[in-house]
């Protein structure tokens, strides 16, 4: 079985909802499957910062980048969170954004 062909879990919280997406998948896509909401000027291009949320089980995404983590102190947000148009899922993970 390839990663691609992998499924996780991911739970939006405080919501309670979760659902199941292949590895790989950004988190941006996965809250929008969910039929979520979620801050975003730039069309995911990774240049706002607005897609920001706060990740628990951080080893199940991808590795942050430079990048990411210089648009996040650029944007002044918090070094733990993650841009959900960059991060992408490889296990179970919960994740909150702060107006759900």
């Amino acid at each position: 079985m390839s990663a691609e062909d992998r499924v996780a879990t991911v739970t939006f919280l405080p919501l309670g909802r979760a659902i199941e997406v292949a590895h790989g998948t950004t988190l941006f896509v996965a809250c929008r499957r969910a039929g979520l909401p979620l801050g975003s000027s730039c069309d995911a291009e990774g240049i706002c910062g607005r897609c920001h949320l706060e990740v628990l089980g951080e080893g199940a995404l991808s590795v942050q980048t430079a990048a990411e983590a210089r648009v996040l102190a650029d944007n002044r947000v918090s070094p733990d969170r993650r841009l959900a148009c960059l991060a992408r899922v490889r296990g179970d993970l919960s994740v909150r954004a702060d107006y759900w």
